[in-house]
């Protein structure tokens, strides 16, 4: 009898095990996928098992075979946005993914001013955030989701990451202000789902967030000695090359999605030539990562602050503000917001996240989305003429004029050929689509700068009310 039994247990454990799929993080109930896309669902099951997904939208089943090591990947094809789905997933035990919407997906990434939640950080405020939250309702259709902070030396399959979340009071409060206000925004112009991913890290510089790979082929001089260090040496996980990467975007990379918003930049204002070989890199990595073409990138440039209230005349900001509005032109299918306006001087958290959020939404709207005629950029400095003692600056995005809503226009100074600068007295003519500058301690001016210091209000605006961004041009 003991042999007889030995043989069936044994019989048994050559047979295939069915068991339930297991899916990323990323994937879940409640969650948005792309409308009108091929959308990628993937997880992991036993080796060589036929994997089946069942889309309630319209009762298609696809089907592919998990590998060797129990990967397993497909594409579902969706639907322009609709009503609450399902999706049953099934390697002989069925799974199923329940309340899913079809509608338009965002990631949104960078560091604090990205992280932090509409409820706020404690003593640094949320404009407005007590009616968002006050307001909200899982009936506005928006999702999110949040991956936990983490890091690590390799890549990972996985991320941590809260559930996928509706709009409710709790939710909404705990979530990022900024990236909630822009899908707020988009829902409002859009009337679709939206999901929002943030994937955002307080205080972690861009090296971080970026591949191995563009280290190794483009910036042989970055070291990546943190790859092989005991972690316990690690004490600031967030400022090492590719460590935020390897566990907050690689694990993520093949949720697709419609595009990517950007808040970061305060944590390099020791490298700004550095950053702007970097940051194009970046994008162009996870374009390449994502496999969707050059899809959407719209960032932020970093608002006004000083730096430790005796810090407000240095210009280590504005450098990273004028590298960012050269990348500008560096980086394919991108947009930049200006914050000018918003900053504060004792808070690197600038409380106008709403503004924010709107500003970023008018670039999708205009140029992803297609929407014409809506105003999308502030006024970006062009070029520059002299005229014997007067400078005159020409903008792009400032063909219906610009505005300092009846105030003296503030943050504009010349240099003559000894490369001091004095404060401009500035005009607006031609229309107000250009600004005359003159100083009487420059008659001979040859360089021009704009805001260009750690902290500045200034309040150059185009007629739809964008500011200007700061700049320093000869």
């Amino acid at each position: 009898m003991k042999k007889v039994l030995c043989i069936i247990v044994g019989m048994l454990c050559l047979l295939p095990l069915a068991a339930k799929v297991k899916l990323p993080a990323i994937i879940g109930n409640d969650m948005v996928l792309q409308q009108n896309t091929n959308a990628n669902l993937w997880g992991w099951a036993s080796h060589s098992r036929k994997i089946t997904v069942k889309t309630s939208w319209d009762n298609k089943i696809y089907t592919t075979t998990s590998a060797s090591d129990g990967t397993w990947k497909l594409q579902v094809q969706t639907p322009s946005a609709g009503d609450p789905y399902t999706i049953t997933i099934s390697d002989g035990e069925p799974v199923t993914l329940t309340n899913v919407l079809i509608g338009e997906v965002w990631l949104c990434s960078g560091q604090s001013n990205m992280e932090m939640p509409v409820k706020g950080f404690r003593g640094q405020p949320v404009k407005g955030s007590c009616d968002v939250i006050a307001t909200a309702s899982p009936s506005d259709n928006i999702r999110m989701v949040t991956l936990k902070i983490n890091s690590s030396q390799t890549l990972l399959d996985d991320c941590v990451a809260t559930p996928w979340m509706e709009s409710t009071p709790t939710n909404v409060a705990d979530f990022s202000a900024t990236a909630y206000f822009f899908a707020g925004y988009l829902r409002k112009v859009l009337n679709v789902p939206i999901g929002v991913i943030c994937s955002s890290w307080g205080g972690s510089k861009i090296e971080s967030w970026i591949h191995k790979e563009v280290y190794t082929e483009k910036f042989p001089e970055i070291s990546l000695s943190v790859l092989t260090k005991d972690p316990k040496d690690i004490a600031r996980p967030k400022n090492e090359p590719t460590l935020l990467y390897n566990a907050m975007i690689h694990p993520i990379k093949q949720f697709t999605i419609k595009g990517t918003i950007w808040y970061q930049g305060e944590s390099n204002l020791n490298n700004p030539q550095v950053y702007k070989r970097l940051f194009p890199a970046m994008v162009e990595s996870w374009r390449k990562e994502w496999n969707q073409g050059e899809f959407p990138f719209y960032y932020v440039q970093i608002a006004p602050y000083d730096y430790g209230r005796k810090n407000a005349d240095n210009t280590e900001a504005a450098e990273i503000r004028q590298v960012q509005l050269e990348c500008l032109k560096e980086i394919p299918n991108a947009g930049m917001v200006v914050t000018a306006d918003i900053g504060n001087r004792t808070c690197v958290h600038p409380s106008d996240k709403e503004s924010v959020g709107k500003r970023l939404a008018l670039w999708a709207l205009a140029k992803t989305y297609q929407r014409s005629g809506t105003p999308y950029s502030g006024p970006l400095y062009k070029s520059f003429v002299i005229d014997k003692e007067k400078i005159i600056v020409e903008f792009d995005y400032a063909e219906m004029g610009m505005t300092s809503y009846d105030w003296e226009i503030v943050g504009f100074e010349i240099a003559g050929k000894d490369g001091v600068y004095y404060p401009a007295k500035a005009v607006l003519f031609d229309n107000k689509t250009k600004v005359v500058l003159t100083s009487e301690q420059v008659p001979e001016p040859v360089g021009v700068k704009y805001g260009f210091r750690n902290y500045q209000p200034l309040n150059l605006f185009s007629n739809f009310g964008l500011p200007a961004s700061p700049f320093v041009a000869k």
